[in-house]
């Protein structure tokens, strides 16, 4: 009976260490999307071929860790037309929305200059 009572303490100890895991990477990711993200406005005002880090200093640290092919998906070989050659940073868009449409606004930059910004949706795969 020991062994069994045992055996189901270890158990809910690792459960109760993989849920807290999986919440703290939860809040962890809802923390960073809030911190990345800037308003319609914010996004306008950013001017075409203005300086790069005149861009990234009036906006706040950009998502890290994004795979395009979790944007665009794999059929989608332009990625939304993204400039090639160019770097692009991603910002989400306040207010932040639930629902199946999840825009984003992109900044690329080249050469040092900001060469596109775009509202772009992460599809539904």
């Amino acid at each position: 009976m020991r062994k069994v009572l045992l055996i189901i303490g270890v158990l809910a100890v690792l459960a109760c260490g993989f849920g807290g895991f999986i919440a703290y990477r939860a809040l962890d990711l809802g923390k960073e999307i809030n911190a990345s993200s800037i308003t319609q406005e914010q996004f306008d005002a950013q001017r075409l071929k203005g300086a790069e880090s005149a861009v990234r200093g009036a906006l706040p640290k950009p998502l890290s860790d994004i795979d395009e092919k979790d944007i665009y998906g794999k059929n989608d070989p332009t990625s939304q037309g993204r400039p090639p050659g160019a770097s692009c940073s991603y910002y989400t868009a306040k207010p932040i929305t639930d629902g199946a449409d999840v825009p984003l606004f992109r900044f690329c930059f080249a050469g040092g200059k900001l060469v596109e910004k775009k509202r772009v949706t992460i599809v539904d795969q």
